[in-house]
């Protein structure tokens, strides 16, 4: 206990005089690696002891961690890079420390020295010069080629909703707007649908106002949802007794890393393009990009948030036989800051392609065909 409690005291040291708020601090790597060494002197005389060591053993996650965590910091203290900065964040038992890498580049960069070649390759890789260069390769020197999907388009019906708007400022105007361009979307053809929030508040707010379509079932991703749950869910939208909305948020479970063949979904829709919160972290990290590659917002929160967008309007078509609807609800993603992330085969010239002067005749036209 009273290793533990040096491990507690020298965290708090480091908020000392701090306010309430987290706030960037700078870290004296010393007294971390004091206590490292005093675990590890511990460590070595309870491994050799009676005791038996039970999986996820306490006193081993605590050196181990402890001993990464001081690694890390060793290396941001001692670096003259401006790429590494640390946090504090006050709470009730104390507080803990946080260390950011906005760029690893650096480090990366170093691993490739071994290879002849490196090749990367994923559904989100735009703008390709974001990924080159916080990838640890040259923008100017990497290849790169973008390909087509070999999906039909014309089994694919893809809209941009402009009128709406997921800005701060603009929500509380815009809640019931959306929740109505849901339910009269929705009405127009009997299925399954997914529809992707920024945010479990925001979820929760249209959840409050949307009116289901007449025989029509709806579910939601929950904070800390466990995975026997969100399996209930999938199910439900396999056996396809009814049809079914699932309100989820971008970034999460049903979001990623999973498919929907077939008729399991034949609707999404991407509300908004999920912002990270403007906290001191992504403050900081914008003020590094824009220090280091002219592109704070961009490279600290547009990108990240297309990423996410198109990962969840990526759900439907999983096929070349698939066929479904992709409803974008935010007059942002019309911005060149947010549609150059955007794959190439969804538009020819622009994103403003994807705007449509009658929302419902163009849905109920792509369904009839």
């Amino acid at each position: 206990l009273e290793l533990l409690d040096g491990c507690l005291r020298t965290v708090a040291s480091c908020g000392s005089g701090k306010t309430a708020a987290p706030a960037r601090i700078d870290p004296p790597s010393e007294p971390f690696l004091e206590q490292d060494v005093k675990l590890r002197g511990f460590l070595s005389r309870y491994l050799e002891s009676d005791l038996e060591i039970q999986q996820k053993d306490p006193v081993l996650r605590l050196a181990f961690y402890w001993s990464e965590f001081t690694q890390v910091l060793e290396v941001a203290a001692n670096s003259a890079k401006q790429e590494f900065f640390a946090t504090f964040h006050p709470h009730q038992a104390g507080g803990s420390v946080k260390i950011t890498c906005c760029d690893a580049s650096a480090m990366v960069g170093e691993c490739y020295a071994e290879y002849q070649q490196v090749v990367g390759f994923s559904a989100t890789l735009k703008p390709f010069d974001y990924y080159a260069r916080l990838s640890g390769l040259d923008p100017e020197t990497v290849r790169s080629s973008e390909f087509q999907s070999p999906f039909p388009g014309e089994l694919r019906k893809l809209l941009i909703i402009p009128q709406i708007s997921t800005s701060y400022a603009a929500r509380e105007e815009n809640y019931s707007k959306i929740a109505d361009a849901l339910s009269r979307i929705m009405e127009l053809q009997t299925g399954n649908y997914l529809a992707f929030f920024p945010s479990f508040e925001f979820l929760e707010r249209v959840e409050g106002l949307f009116r289901a379509p007449e025989d029509s079932l709806v579910l939601k991703q929950e904070r800390n949802m466990k995975s026997a749950r969100c399996q209930e869910i999938l199910g439900q939208l396999r056996a396809r007794h009814a049809s079914t909305v699932v309100f989820a948020v971008q970034g999460g479970s049903f979001s990623e890393g999973i498919d929907y063949p077939g008729e399991m979904v034949i609707g999404a829709f991407v509300i908004g393009p999920p912002l990270p919160n403007f906290d001191l972290e992504r403050e900081l990290m914008r003020g590094y990009y824009q220090r280091r590659f002219g592109a704070g917002f961009q490279y600290a929160y547009a990108i990240p948030a297309m990423a996410k967008a198109i990962q969840s309007a990526g759900r439907v078509i999983r096929s070349e036989t698939d066929r479904g609807l992709i409803v974008l609800m935010d007059r942002r993603f019309l911005d060149d800051s947010y549609s150059s992330s955007m794959p190439a085969d969804w538009f020819e010239g622009g994103a403003s392609e994807l705007v449509s002067r009658s929302i419902l005749k163009d849905v109920r036209e792509f369904w009839a065909r």
